[in-house]
């Protein structure tokens, strides 16, 4: 009777000892980060190859090219606001020149607006015209099927789950890359 105790006890001290704090960070393991490593890679490639791109804008029926979609999309993600060329060239990691042929270009298209800066009358801001609105819905939405078609094979429970682990991610990382600029 007193060795079954005993064991009682041994059994109960290993287990408490096992448990861990659930909101203690776990490390994660080599083999983890290397398969992070590996998978991001694949997605930086997806998501950057020209080609792949030039898939999506025809699925989406526009004829766009990449830079001029960055652009209405950075657009698109301020609202209403509209910028000056140096300040879409800043966000677009890119020089002024550039940018400002593209304006160019998507302004004939009737994507883009050009209006007075009222700051500076020698400077103009851009804005994104609902023309050019309609043609990234259409691009967004050919994006969304293409995510789509990649989960096809995937259960509802998979899926939220990995929407809540890469959105926690995105969270983090933009963290880290603001902490770096300061």
């Amino acid at each position: 009777m007193g060795g079954g105790h005993r064991n009682g006890y041994n059994s109960c001290v290993l287990k408490a000892t096992n448990l861990r704090d659930k909101n203690e960070p776990l490390a994660p393991s080599n083999e983890d980060l290397d398969r992070i490593a590996e998978s991001l890679q694949v997605l930086a490639r997806s998501f950057n190859q020209a080609r792949a791109h030039e898939h999506l804008l025809q699925e989406a029926g526009v004829r766009l090219d990449r830079a001029g979609a960055a652009l209405l999309y950075k657009l698109h993600a301020h609202g209403e606001a509209s910028f000056r060329v140096s300040e879409l060239a800043e966000r677009l990691g890119i020089d002024a020149p550039a940018v400002t042929r593209k304006v160019q270009q998507l302004e004939r298209l009737g994507f883009v607006s050009r209006g007075p800066d009222a700051e500076d009358k020698r400077a103009t801001r851009i804005q994104l015209t609902s023309a050019g609105e309609a043609t990234l819905q259409l691009v967004l939405k050919a994006h969304k099927k293409r995510l789509a078609r990649l989960f096809d094979s995937w259960t509802k429970e998979e899926l939220r789950s990995f929407s809540s682990s890469m959105g926690r991610f995105a969270e983090a990382l933009t963290d880290e890359m603001e902490n770096e600029r300061d």
